[in-house]
């Protein structure tokens, strides 16, 4: 018959076993629920077995009132997620706090916003001069590229046309369509050949429409960031956005993300909780047909 050490031993197991699954910080009422019934532990006897943990360091605790326990490494993905919000485009502290509830999901405002200290004070996030204003910005890159303010300025526009109709995603096709160079008058072109209609069409022949999306991919990608060429992570909600022009469906662009990791020309990362994340910020993402969620396209080099 096992002992009281061991019980307590197991007993403690399954309460990291619970922290370690959850994508969450939990309350001591939600342990208590997650407890077999033929536990045998007295909800009573909760609190010092919490105790136990947290002075070996196995969980991590914070609140008064309300109170949440977690595993240390769910406070690391936390900071990680942190950063991707901030990889994407740099933010206010107002902004980035606004994005708190859905970024970090359990966690007490308190809390989150010493994780966001602690990655300043580590160098992790930068305080970077703003596009207008006297408000300094939070990046993930100690400075930033003109890509990314003149994005802000995108930004900045899309939010004053806003009360004009127009939306940010006309905004940013507007700006693409006026970056284009002026179209030259062409040359005349010799009437096309006919083709009998048992013939296979010559484009689908030279199968040339994937090969030719997936180049639009790659130039986007060091487009957006320069230093793509040599491996740096391009955000996939960003290179989507980016694209809304060239390639408005999103099967298309999933497919040639995909056709490009398959060919072993890039490399994917996924996200680690896509369950926290809403059906709009999912849909941003691309998805395989196993349902890897992926956040990130990387060259390989």
């Amino acid at each position: 018959m096992p002992n009281e050490q061991s019980l307590s031993q197991q007993i403690n197991a399954f309460l990291i076993r619970v922290l370690e699954q959850s994508s969450r910080p939990l309350s001591k009422t939600t342990l208590e629920k997650s407890l077999p019934k033929s536990a045998p532990v007295a909800k009573k006897d909760l609190p010092e077995l919490l105790a136990q943990l947290i002075g070996s360091g196995q969980i991590r605790t914070h609140g008064k009132r309300a109170t949440v326990y977690w595993v240390p490494e769910l406070e690391d993905r936390a900071g990680d997620r942190i950063l991707e919000t901030l990889r994407d485009t740099p933010l206010t502290q107002t902004e980035l706090k606004n994005k708190f509830r859905s970024l970090l999901p359990g966690w007490p405002q308190t809390k989150r916003e010493e994780m966001l200290a602690r990655l300043i004070r580590e160098k992790r996030v930068y305080r970077v001069a703003p596009l207008t204003g006297k408000a300094r910005l939070l990046s993930a890159r100690a400075e930033l590229t003109p890509q990314d303010y003149v994005r802000l300025a995108l930004q900045l526009a899309a939010g004053k046309l806003k009360s004009r109709g127009f939306t940010a995603e006309e905004v940013f096709a507007l700006a693409r369509e006026l970056s284009q160079p002026m179209p030259i008058a062409a040359e005349p072109v010799a009437p096309a050949p006919v083709v009998s209609p048992l013939a296979p069409s010559p484009l689908a022949k030279s199968n040339l429409v994937t090969p030719v999306l997936e180049e639009v991919v790659l130039e986007q990608m060091n487009r957006i960031k320069p230093d793509a060429a040599n491996g740096a992570l391009v955000s996939i909600a960003e290179l989507r956005r980016a694209l809304a022009g060239e390639m408005p469906d999103k099967s298309a662009f999933d497919e040639a993300i995909l056709r490009l990791a398959e060919a072993g020309r890039v490399a994917l990362h996924h996200h680690d909780y896509p369950g926290s994340l809403s059906q709009e910020e999912r849909d941003a993402l691309v998805l395989d047909e196993r349902g890897n969620y992926y956040i990130g396209i990387a060259l390989r080099v």
